[in-house]
């Protein structure tokens, strides 16, 4: 029996995982989201991606992406003429983004909280490592948490009154369970979700790639952007011990389907 199937509620709902594209992060190197990997100066534009999970009566969200045009627009493409693309996926699913009350982040990077201060009524769940992180990062992290940048409010400021603040591994509903994956960043989290077809595991920038994680801990590579690479190790064995499904933070493969248990775009 593994770690997760041990840990799972008796009662645990059955959730659908359908991604949502957020942004692009364009023109990025390969070797960039694979440590100490030579990709031959291969690049990618690269989506981000936030993940909504239904439920028989939940409904959640994990990350919100960059957010608005106005506030970063270099996640646009040229030829997306449209100032709020989160928005957009969840009306698109008949999702109203009011009805939200719950959201997991997986980190704060602007990657992937910027669209927070948008939904208004949702408590958003961040590790307690991740929170004092972001508060005063290592200076070359601070830009992408948006911190100690003269003139510039960082997203996971905006809803520090609605955090619901994390001390390791914790259920968020029956069926979703957030737990701590650090190595990316001091406090960063995985979510695992059930489903019909067995556990998917949403692991944000731990593995941003499929190419970083090919099921096994031996062959596994990390993000190039860490913080910790014993945490990331670490981290590493715990995804072998759970034996999920994974799901990756940055891989345009991920929109082969529209949703998981996998249902292929048309």
């Amino acid at each position: 029996m593994t770690e997760s199937t041990k840990r799972l509620p008796e009662q645990a709902d059955e959730f659908t995982i359908h991604p949502l594209y957020c942004g692009t992060i364009r023109n990025h190197e390969r070797s960039g989201f694979l440590y100490r990997t030579d990709c031959g100066g291969a690049r990618l534009n690269a989506p981000c991606i936030a993940w909504l999970l239904r439920g028989q009566t939940e409904t959640l969200l994990v990350d919100t992406g960059p957010g608005t045009r106005t506030r970063a627009g270099r996640f646009y493409t040229d030829n997306e003429n449209r100032e709020d693309l989160l928005l957009d996926e969840l009306l698109r699913l008949d999702v109203d983004p009011s009805s939200l009350t719950r959201v997991i982040l997986t980190h704060l990077h602007n990657d992937h909280v910027g669209g927070a201060p948008l939904l208004q009524n949702a408590r958003f769940y961040v590790q307690e490592a991740e929170l004092k992180e972001a508060v005063w990062p290592v200076p070359f992290q601070r830009p992408i948490y948006e911190t100690n940048q003269r003139g510039k409010m960082p997203s996971w400021a905006e809803i520090l009154d609605r955090m619901q603040v994390l001390e390791g591994d914790t259920e968020i509903v029956p069926g979703v369970r957030a737990l701590l994956l650090p190595g990316h960043t001091a406090g960063s989290q995985g979510v695992l979700v059930n489903t019909a077809e067995g556990e998917f595991l949403i692991a944000g920038d731990l593995v941003p790639l499929y190419e970083n994680w090919p099921g096994t801990e031996s062959q596994a590579v990390p993000n190039g952007n860490h913080t910790d690479l014993r945490a990331y190790a670490a981290s590493f064995k715990r995804l072998a011990a759970l034996g999920a499904t994974v799901l990756p933070a940055h891989e345009p493969r991920v929109f082969d389907f529209t949703q998981y248990p996998s249902c292929r775009c048309l």
